[in-house]
């Protein structure tokens, strides 16, 4: 077998599918929409991979980026739909009966591929008001091309020629990973095209320079084997995987190595996510932000006052007091920014009432302070009631039996509005 365009560009193609879709678990782990999508990516990766090397696979391998997808839309839902938690539990119950199912007969496919379309439609009548609308625009026409996409390929119909939908379901699947990358930096108030272009660039030119050097190889043997192909991907998925996730190899590194300096360890942990934040601070300035999405980024500042790094990306960090303080280190902007913030929840405390109250004077004080300030858990169970003082235990007891997380979220949203306010007056 010869080293042809073609087999360069299928590499290539493979390789810009599986960074993709490790760029989207490495950006926001813990958001479920972010992370179904880079997952469902790496499974296409995957197949393309499977496609390369011994020219075909099951057809029912090309499903599991439809189910992944159709948990991904499930978790674009707004939270106050009733119904959502109901859906993303049938999901979660019954994607994995319906790929082994498909696997064994592919017609069983049309119950994911149903789901996908529904999930498609439910996206568009209940459109999230906070979205952008062309990202959500986007979001919905390339889901109808992916559920077509998914069918032609799947089902056994025959109708188009495999060489032409396989190139047409990973554009697809691209495309979607683009479009929930914007999405989640709109979400984040975060710059996306200085951070997006330099993990590319980079991923695929330690993948390139790994790969040139094997396929130089193979050139001077003269002969491509199967051994050789299989070794060929490996690299360039070597390559690409660990300049992706070069930040937390380096950490798994650092626990191995420095297992005692426990301190330096977070220390350098702290300044590895800070260098990667960096470039996705955003330019916005708050002073042209209308009133609703000062209020979402605010949210998301608070959400994230435990994390340094995190908030050293927000667009909070370009507030007028902040930088008039002329303070030149990120890291010590972030803190800056975190005094802000935690200021302004602690004026929403009742004044001359004690250190805690269950009255609603204090629900929307309590709901931010003790979540974020003091970073209790109310709603997990490994939470050590021991360690805590008498102030966050009873603060944790009336969270337990007296407020719904629902609820919770709701005293959030309205307490960030007013914080938001106090920011703005504050500037």
């Amino acid at each position: 077998m010869p080293i042809t365009i073609s087999l360069v560009a299928n590499l290539f193609f493979f390789g810009f599918t599986l960074w993709l879709g490790a760029y989207l678990l490495t950006r926001n782990v813990q958001k479920l929409t972010v992370r179904l999508t880079g997952l469902g990516i790496l499974c296409f990766a995957v197949v393309l991979a499977l496609e390369i090397i011994a020219g075909q696979q099951p057809n029912g391998l090309l499903l599991l980026p439809a189910l992944f997808w159709i948990g991904a839309v499930l978790n674009l839902v707004p939270e106050e739909s009733a119904w959502r938690q109901t859906l993303i539990r049938t999901w979660a119950l019954t994607a994995i009966p319906i790929f082994i199912l498909t696997l064994l007969n592919t017609w069983f496919s049309l119950i994911a591929l149903a789901a996908l379309l529904g999930c498609v439609v439910l996206f568009t009548i209940h459109k999230p008001s906070a979205y952008h609308k062309n990202t959500f625009a986007l979001l919905v026409a390339i889901g109808l091309f992916f559920s077509l996409s998914t069918g032609l390929l799947v089902l056994p119909l025959n109708w188009i020629p495999r060489s032409w939908m396989i190139p047409a379901l990973g554009l697809d699947l691209i495309l979607l990973g683009v479009a929930i990358t914007l999405w989640d930096a709109f979400d984040e108030g975060e710059s996306i095209r200085s951070h997006f272009v330099r993990s590319l660039v980079s991923s695929l030119y330690y993948a390139g320079a790994l790969a040139a050097f094997v396929m130089l190889a193979i050139a001077i043997d003269g002969e491509m084997t199967l051994g050789k192909l299989i070794a060929l991907i490996a690299v360039i998925a070597f390559g690409i995987i660990t300049q992706t996730f070069s930040n937390q190899i380096q950490h798994l590194l650092d626990r191995l190595t420095l297992s005692n300096l426990t301190t330096l360890n977070d220390q350098r942990d702290m300044l590895r996510q800070t260098v990667d934040a960096l470039p996705r601070l955003s330019t916005l300035d708050p002073a042209s932000m209308d009133v609703e999405q000062f209020a979402r980024l605010t949210r998301r500042a608070i959400s994230n006052l435990g994390d340094l790094p995190k908030l050293s990306a927000s667009p909070l960090m370009n507030l007028p007091a902040l930088i008039s303080m002329n303070v030149d280190n990120p890291l010590d902007r972030a803190h800056a920014l975190k005094a802000f913030l935690t200021e302004s929840i602690q004026r929403l405390k009742p004044q001359g009432r004690g250190d805690f109250g269950t009255t609603d004077e204090w629900r929307y004080y309590n709901s931010l302070y003790f979540p974020y300030v003091l970073g209790l858990k109310p709603y997990t169970r490994l939470t050590d009631k021991e360690s805590l003082d008498e102030i966050s235990r009873q603060a944790l007891d009336w969270f337990q039996t007296s407020v719904p997380e629902r609820t919770l979220h709701n005293w959030q949203n309205t307490a960030a509005r007013l914080v938001a306010n106090d920011l703005r007056n504050k500037s």
